[in-house]
């Protein structure tokens, strides 16, 4: 549970600068800002090397990202089961003498994940939104970073250009989710 709470609690600012803090300040495992050392783009090194360096500056805001993503979808994990465990068809397939395993992962779980499953078709063009911050605090020059930079200095096709980008990410999000629904509820069908 605070796991969750700090998941949604904390802006992504906040937790970015936080990490920042711990890992590449004070603990210096971790590189800062950007998404290369510029030492190593003017060497003559290998691409893996390019590589692995790049995955390297990437660990941070890629963490920012899950854990403020992860964060609600815990709380609404833990309600929902909950809540599907106070069922009186759980209490019958208790009673039937069901194992717990087989009662919490084949019963209630899968009644679950429909929340589950449309709160993700939204979280897809979110994402987006939560990276246009992480991507100005760790000085990542993506597509987020753009469209603020795009936005403070008016340029109005980049912005429609952007948030037609959302809403594409918007009907697939719907979509995948449809589909999902058929895999997690076989009563559901798509006509």
């Amino acid at each position: 549970p605070i796991f969750a709470m700090i998941g949604t609690a904390l802006p992504s600012f906040f937790l970015a600068a936080l990490l920042m803090n711990v890992f590449a300040i004070q603990l210096n495992i971790l590189p800062l800002q950007g998404l290369t050392t510029a030492t190593k783009i003017f060497a003559e090194t290998a691409h893996l090397q390019i590589f692995f360096d790049k995955l390297l500056h990437l660990i941070l805001p890629i963490t920012v990202l899950t854990l403020l993503g992860v964060g609600g979808l815990m709380k609404l994990t833990r309600t929902n089961m909950l809540e599907v465990l106070n069922s009186d068809y759980i209490r019958t397939a208790r009673a039937k003498g069901l194992s717990e395993h087989v009662v919490t992962y084949k019963h209630a779980f899968r009644n679950t994940m429909i929340p589950l499953v449309t709160t993700l078709s939204g979280m897809l063009p979110s994402l987006f939104g939560g990276a246009m911050i992480t991507e100005t605090v760790f000085a990542i020059p993506g597509i987020g970073y753009m469209a603020l930079r795009a936005t403070q200095q008016g340029d109005i096709p980049f912005i429609m250009g952007y948030n037609m980008f959302l809403a594409i990410l918007t009907v697939l999000g719907t979509l995948i989710s449809d589909f999902m629904y058929m895999v997690v509820d076989p009563r559901v069908k798509l006509s």
